[in-house]
């Protein structure tokens, strides 16, 4: 990997492990065969922490499978985690430290998490307090994170089946206001995650520019997720991710080149931060899809690059 380039290197998320150690190691072993440089885990799926505390035997067993291998892992933290959530805060703080922990243990040097969401009603009384909140915790878990050499990446979402209902909001849907959001923040471990697929869907819900929204976030990017969209929003009948990339609608994880997404705009529009990693994300309705995926995000990791330079 070349830490100038602002792409320094490509990989993918793995699929279902189920807690599986030896399914980490077949598909760390596939990734590698593609040539790729970075595989991402997704915390919670490892077997790897209970309560929120590191299981130490599992840990060393992980992290000796991860040093073996010619592949940077990233962590992609639990989901639900949610630094809006002030009722709940204290069970968030602890499953983003401990997650932040085991990145440091398996030399992982991001985690990804996702940004806040809120009922929409509280959300529109006094969406600046909910703002400020999250700030304050993402500063101090970023100073954690800084004492093992590991950075935070908050990711725009998706507008899932809560927000289409009108149950959840979250400002990141427009990846213009994370941007604004972590501009203000301004912590040195605290970095973005652009997640393509997910500004598509939310420039479809709320009739935004997708180009221009991967642009404002673009300075502010470290690290990127990308799968194909069309950015039209699912309904509560279609609920799975093989049918939404049948029917072409929600998170679809969808393959790319499957043309839902104008990947030569978005790359000529994302001059992101040198040293960020792209990942692509797909899951078991379309892993079969992997290698010609992969062939396409070298291609738009390369176009990213050759703008650079030509800038």
């Amino acid at each position: 990997m070349n830490s100038e380039k602002r792409i320094a290197g490509i990989g993918a998320s793995l699929g279902a492990v189920n807690g599986e150690l030896d399914r980490v190691r077949a598909q760390a072993d596939e990734l590698l065969a593609f040539g790729v440089d970075v595989m991402e885990l997704y915390a919670s799926s490892l077997g790897v922490v209970a309560n929120a505390r590191l299981l130490p035997a599992r840990t060393t067993e992980l992290r000796t499978l991860c040093e073996e291998r010619p592949l940077m892992p990233t962590l992609h933290a639990p989901i639900p985690i949610d630094f809006m959530d002030r009722d709940n805060i204290t069970l968030h703080r602890s499953a983003a430290r401990v997650s932040v922990d085991l990145a440091a243990e398996i030399g992982a040097p991001i985690v990804v998490i996702h940004a806040g969401r809120a009922d929409p009603t509280e959300w529109a009384s006094d969406p600046d307090s909910l703002l400020i909140f999250e700030r304050e915790e993402l500063s101090a878990l970023g100073d954690h994170a800084a004492k093992s050499g590991v950075r935070i990446a908050l990711e725009n979402i998706s507008p899932n089946l809560a927000v289409i209902g009108g149950k959840a909001t979250s400002y990141s849907l427009d990846p213009a206001a994370l941007a604004r959001q972590l501009g203000a923040l301004h912590h040195p471990s605290v970095t973005g995650c652009l997640d393509y697929s997910h500004a598509t869907q939310g420039a479809g819900l709320l009739g935004l520019d997708p180009i221009a929204g991967a642009a404002a976030m673009a300075p502010f990017t470290g690290h990127i997720h990308i799968s194909e969209a069309s950015g039209l929003p699912t309904i509560p009948s279609i609920t799975s991710q093989p049918d939404w990339m049948y029917f072409g609608v929600g998170d679809m994880h969808a393959p790319l080149g499957t043309g839902c997404m104008d990947l030569t705009a978005l790359a000529d529009a994302s001059p992101v931060l040198p040293g960020t990693l792209a990942v692509l994300e797909l899951q078991g309705h379309a892993r079969a899809m992997l290698a010609d995926s992969l062939c396409h995000l070298r291609a738009f990791a390369d176009r990213v690059n050759a703008c650079s330079v030509a800038a």
